[in-house]
């Protein structure tokens, strides 16, 4: 399996269902019975705890808090903790902070935990963590880097060894020198940096290592327990684990479950004893498991912290959220309307299929068309139409955009048409076909505008690759060609820009395609009130984030309102827009001079 590309859980069924694989590492598991419960044995410290050697950043208070609390969690015994604070405070910083703390109480004479550092992150943040490292912290940073992925995992394979461990359950890299380390007590010297792919692959090797520490970056990429990546993360021997996500349940509850059995396993019972106690959710039973995670009996340490930005971030610059509604133009509107029949018409188990269909209807009703000019294809889609103007408008201001596009082909197409009309020379692409160390240097261009002003530029970004870790600050605005389903996806994807180190104010751009018949019923409008109630019901408790069967049941069921009456189209944004923020509970909606509503 190429190591360049993410690790996902159909890879895992693949393998599963071959005869001769994969051959992986077994532990206990506390699927159906606990069987697995961690220990809580409390650590000596024989260094300062005030204190973060070797560190050039000046901390910030959120993040000098973390760091107590990373070290009161070691200090206490923990197995692990879940750093989940929101996107964009520097989680990586505060997990640097902590490392080098370890690292320098492990050289610290009559430590009493010595060991290398792993590091596993998605591939898109591997040299941004090679990048922090070398920014926040002295010279000789971590240690030693060892780089278990592209050129550096092929220079650490056996002599004569080829695939991976999980073919025959064979030891296929060297690491002996990490392995003398460990015997003489200087492991401490090393920090190994790896992706989630090589972890599954080579987990016999990574296994007979006893770390210090795992950080896992991103850790909502374990969030299926009985994947091939989670069974590898299970195996690892550490003294103690720290998981990192903005989003501790990205889809569904068992996603925290997942997680924490990961850092702090039988903390949270069986996951059958979970399921059914918090599996269909309620603000009570949400509720109850915000406190058993992020709360703590006095006296003692909670498993997980979350700040979010405007309660410890405050400093930082706005951030507004602007609807631009179109009206669907004829053309559209008749493929809608041949798309919202097959939905009425479909079976149940067609349904979602269907309203994915509409989805990208809604975004344009002929992708796969190249007959035409340029302006033509435009003019098929109000949701394009509206993306044209407002980038007209980022133009004439001389400022950066981040466009978020799901569908591979819009991507490409998307990036040939604003090249035509606004005459770039270059956009960069950001998806999953993205090499790792191409990755890195479109950000470090796209960033570099922060010390050399290039005026406009535009960047486009795939959703699914590019929505989490990177930092794109030379941006102030981001728009959202084609919206996901999930209210937390999207927020990881603002956050790309609305972070620690943004000084300028933040715009989020949606635009909406509205049916001339259908009015508030219509898809967009339909979905921007589901996002918005997830993100309100959110805020205040845990709550899952993505695609239920009740959420298509209520997609499906206002796609089947009957059509309006004669509706004047010159108002037929206003009345829709006015019926969507009557639904939402919100006051009326106000319009800019443009045809923008500002909302939250």
């Amino acid at each position: 399996m190429d190591d360049s590309s993410e690790f996902d859980e159909s890879d895992a069924e693949q393998f599963e269902d071959r005869n001769d694989g994969p051959v992986v590492l077994e532990t206990a598991v506390n699927f159906d019975e606990l069987r697995w419960l961690s220990k809580i044995k409390p650590r000596q410290c024989v260094s300062s705890i005030e204190q973060v050697p070797n560190l050039k950043t000046s901390l910030k208070n959120h993040q000098q808090d973390c760091f107590r609390w990373q070290v009161a969690a070691w200090l206490a015994g923990l197995p692990g903790v879940l750093n989940a604070d929101e996107q964009g405070l520097g989680k990586t910083l505060e997990t640097i902070s902590f490392l080098s703390w370890l690292k320098n109480e492990m050289a610290s004479p009559g430590a009493s935990v010595s060991g290398p550092v792993l590091v596993v992150a998605p591939t898109s943040l591997l040299q941004n963590w090679e990048m922090e490292v070398q920014q926040h912290l002295e010279d000789k940073g971590l240690g030693h880097l060892i780089r278990l992925f592209g050129a550096g995992l092929q220079s650490k394979r056996a002599s004569g060894a080829h695939g991976t461990d999980i073919e025959k359950g064979e030891v296929k890299l060297d690491l002996s020198a990490l392995h003398e380390a460990v015997t003489e007590g200087r492991a401490h010297r090393f920090w190994v940096l790896t992706t989630y792919t090589t972890l599954a692959n080579y987990q016999h090797s990574l296994g007979r290592i006893k770390f210090a520490a795992i950080v896992f970056d991103e850790i909502q990429a374990l969030k299926n327990p009985a994947s091939l990546r989670a069974v590898a993360a299970r195996a690892m021997q550490a003294d103690f684990r720290i998981g990192l996500t903005g989003t501790p349940i990205e889809n569904s509850v068992i996603d925290l479950w997942a997680i924490m059995d990961q850092l702090a396993p039988g903390m949270f019972e069986s996951l059958q004893h979970f399921r059914v106690r918090y599996a269909q959710p309620d603000e009570n039973n949400m509720a109850d498991l915000y406190r058993r995670v992020f709360e703590a009996p006095s006296g003692q340490v909670p498993l997980a912290i979350r700040r979010i930005k405007d309660e410890v971030a405050r400093d930082l610059p706005a951030k507004g959220r602007l609807l631009h509604p179109r009206l669907m133009p004829a053309a559209q509107a008749q493929q809608y309307d041949a798309a919202r029949l097959s939905l009425l018409a479909s079976t149940r188990g067609m349904a979602l299929k269907v309203l994915h269909h509409i989805r990208t209807v809604s975004v344009h009703p002929s992708l796969h068309s190249h007959q035409g000019s340029d302006n033509d294809f435009v003019a098929l889609s109000a949701r394009l139409g509206a993306t044209m103007e407002i980038l007209e408008k980022i133009r004439n201001n001389g400022e950066r955009v981040l466009v978020f596009i799901e569908h591979r082909q819009m991507q490409y197409r998307f990036i040939a048409l604003v090249k035509a009309i606004f005459g770039l020379r270059h956009i960069d692409l950001i998806n999953g076909d993205t090499p790792i160390q191409q990755r890195q240097a479109i950000v470090n261009k796209f960033q570099s505008h922060l010390s050399e002003d290039g005026g406009f530029d535009v960047l486009v970004l795939g959703p699914k690759a590019a929505g989490t870790g990177l930092t794109l600050t030379a941006a102030t605005h981001v728009i959202h060609l084609s919206r996901w389903w999930n209210p937390a996806v999207e927020e990881q994807c603002n956050d790309r820009v609305h972070r620690i180190g943004q000084t300028k104010n933040v715009y989020v751009h949606v635009p909406l395609a509205i049916h001339p018949q259908y009015l508030e019923h219509s898809f967009d409008c339909l979905l921007h009130s589901l996002m918005q109630r997830k993100r309100r019901i959110a805020s205040s408790v845990l709550w899952p984030m993505g695609d239920t069967e009740d959420d298509a049941a209520t997609l499906q069921n206002g796609l089947g309102a009957e059509q309006r009456g004669d509706i004047d189209k010159t108002t037929a944004v206003e009345v829709a827009m006015k019926a969507t923020f009557a639904r939402d509970g919100l006051g009326e909606p106000v319009f800019t001079s443009d045809g923008a509503i500002s909302y939250k």
